[in-house]
């Protein structure tokens, strides 16, 4: 096996340079979110973000009518008026959200410039102040633009620095992920980097899909009009996924043949759904059945799309735990489980062997070759806010051997502490996730970690 200088996890770089590329020109502004989303002490952060760029794209689709009507052209003289009150309450919810983003004393801050604002009777020192804040110098200034109802439409949602809505294909590292633990591991064993990107765009854009159809909820929840402009952006998403999978997957994989076939087949699944259900505004829309029709068709097709790509990833692979259902989330858990309880025991372990008088700097190998096993699938599967201590510790350990100007005792010295300390935020991110409702039944298999852990240790 070669060394972990050697050999680098797919998942380091390969998950962070296609979200940046898909990014294009804004992934400065992107880089400083993440930065700040990261930082915020609010529960569910991730969670919230991703309902509020659901929100804006799909406010953004909602002005294209082909995303309501299909084909069909709407008679000049349709009144307009339930359409609106669906962007309207989209916008409010949005609102609601973005306020739960931005912490207090930054609103009040922000509320009171804009009070200030308002009262200047001075018309060249209200325009500097009003210039300032479009500057969008922080994302918390950025979110107070949206939350004048009057501007939050398609000009200044694509204009917001920091939140203007992802592009169909177009991914954010805070919320998007591909959740399963067989489609990440068969991601990894993909030696072709190419056709490793090919498979992963479709992936994370069916995934995110799936996604979003969680906010169109199933009865006996009531229905928000919103939910109108949520099947619009899925219906507009899915659009541009067949797009992809008969043009740019075959392009993009230099096994072009069975390539092209698998995308052909997964494109057509959901070609067909969007050709059989009606078109969004096609009928009544307080036709509570038809909208639940159409969020289940959407759903559906989406996971027969990802079940044909898993299979050509992986003939052996079936639909099983590959979607967020009760066996997909306990899968996903007790393997997040098991990485975690075999890196803490490394860390440990790494940490005793340098304590040792004739310890050398190859005690830390069986450690770096682990770490750089993590990255590919357990690391995934971590809270994007759960991620920062993780890259440190991982970071440190790809780079350690190579720092200048420390003797290879002071390295040695300094890598156990670390080891020592990452050991113990290792021991409280197994017990969160060891508190989770999915694996309360579900104890830790200590023979089978030991046996996982021998592995590792062996090098194996």
């Amino acid at each position: 096996m070669p060394a972990a200088s050697e050999k680098r996890a797919f998942a380091q770089d390969f998950f962070f340079e296609l979200m940046r590329d898909s990014q294009r020109v804004r992934a400065v502004y992107l880089a400083e979110r993440e930065r700040w989303i990261r930082s915020l002490e609010v529960s569910g952060r991730e969670e919230i973000l991703f309902e509020l760029e659901v929100l804006l794209s799909g406010i953004d689709r909602f002005f294209n009518l082909r995303n309501l009507f299909g084909e069909a052209q709407p008679p000049q003289e349709r009144d307009w008026k339930e359409e609106l009150k669906a962007t309207r309450d989209a916008v409010h919810r949005s609102v609601h959200l973005s306020r739960k983003l931005i912490e207090q004393r930054q609103e009040q801050a922000l509320l009171f410039r804009n009070f200030v604002e308002g009262s200047l009777g001075d018309d060249r020192a209200r325009a500097r102040l009003g210039s300032e804040l479009r500057e969008q110098r922080t994302p918390e200034e950025s979110l107070f633009l949206l939350l004048d109802v009057g501007q939050a439409l398609q000009h200044e949602l694509f204009v917001s620095r920091y939140f203007c809505p992802p592009a169909a294909l177009e991914f954010r590292a805070e919320y998007d992920r591909i959740g399963s633990v067989l489609l990440l591991e068969a991601l990894r064993l993909l030696e072709d980097e190419k056709k490793r990107r090919a498979f992963a765009l479709a992936l994370l854009a069916s995934f995110r899909a799936l996604r979003s159809l969680r906010y169109v909820p199933s009865p006996p929840v009531p229905h928000t009009r919103r939910v109108l402009v949520i099947l619009a952006l899925v219906r507009s998403e899915l659009h541009a996924l067949v797009g992809y999978l008969e043009g740019d997957l075959p392009r993009l994989s230099p096994a072009a043949g069975l390539v092209a076939a698998a995308g052909k087949a997964a494109a057509e699944k959901i070609r067909q759904v969007l050709a059989a259900i009606p078109p969004l505004l096609a009928q009544p829309l307080t036709d509570r059945a038809q909208l639940d029709l159409q969020r289940d068709k959407l759903a559906e097709a989406t996971k027969l799309c990802v079940g044909i790509l898993a299979n050509a990833l992986d003939p052996a692979m079936g639909h099983y735990a590959l979607f967020e259902d009760d066996a997909a989330r306990t899968d996903q858990s007790e393997r997040l489980r098991m990485d975690l309880w075999i890196f803490r025991e490394m860390c440990r372990y790494t940490a005793h062997a340098l304590e040792q008088p004739a310890a050398t700097p190859e005690a830390a190998e069986p450690l770096r070759r682990y770490a750089t096993e993590f990255r590919d699938v357990g690391y995934q599967l971590l809270r994007h806010s759960d991620r920062e201590l993780f890259d440190r510790f991982l970071d440190l350990l790809e780079g350690w051997s190579g720092r200048r100007g420390e003797s290879t005792q002071i390295r040695m010295q300094r890598l156990r502490d670390d080891c020592h300390r990452f050991a113990e935020i290792l021991e409280r991110a197994l017990d969160l996730v060891s508190k989770r409702s999915e694996l309360q039944k579900i104890p830790i298999d200590e023979s089978s970690y030991r046996e996982a852990l021998a592995k590792v240790q062996k090098g194996r």
